[in-house]
């Protein structure tokens, strides 16, 4: 094995990410430096960020602004961080991304004929489109294989 330390492929993803995130830091970016016979790796940075949750904070935040498009989007950052931090402190309920009306149209693309039920592939489809990342794979199911719209907004 080489002295050079390798990054793994999730650290060369991240490093991709970072790179339009932080275009003049990208070079040198998750690569090994031998300084007085010691490898360090500059990926502890990200390893910063990923133990903090700052990608998953950052995608919250600019998820919001996508998804509400607020006429001063720095103003609408700064009450949805304040939201945040009260979430956080157990002091209110969190912020919903999603309102009952795009629920119902992602429900409505993916039903599967005219029922009130969606399979779990088309339930997994959904919740992958909406960015939901953690979720029961298997929920409550009135009918086996398939589940109801009640349950789908409750879950998303």
């Amino acid at each position: 094995m080489s002295e050079d330390i390798k990054c793994s492929q999730y650290d060369v993803k991240q490093n991709k990410i970072l790179s339009h995130v932080f275009p003049l830091q990208a070079s040198g970016r998750c690569q090994s430096i031998k300084e007085n016979n010691v490898t360090h790796t500059i990926c502890k940075e990200q390893d910063y960020l990923n133990e903090r949750n700052i990608f998953n904070i950052f995608h919250f935040l600019l998820s919001h602004v996508i998804i509400h498009q607020p006429a001063d989007p720095i103003q609408y950052l700064y009450e949805l961080l304040d939201d945040f931090i009260l979430f956080r402190s157990g002091l209110k309920e969190p912020r919903l991304l999603w309102t009952e009306k795009h629920l119902n149209a992602i429900f409505e693309n993916i039903l599967f004929h005219d029922s009130e039920f969606l399979p779990l592939d088309g339930f997994k489809t959904a919740m992958k489109t909406m960015g939901v990342r953690s979720y029961d794979p298997c929920p409550d199911q009135l009918v086996r294989g398939y589940v109801d719209r009640q349950t789908f907004y409750r879950i998303a």
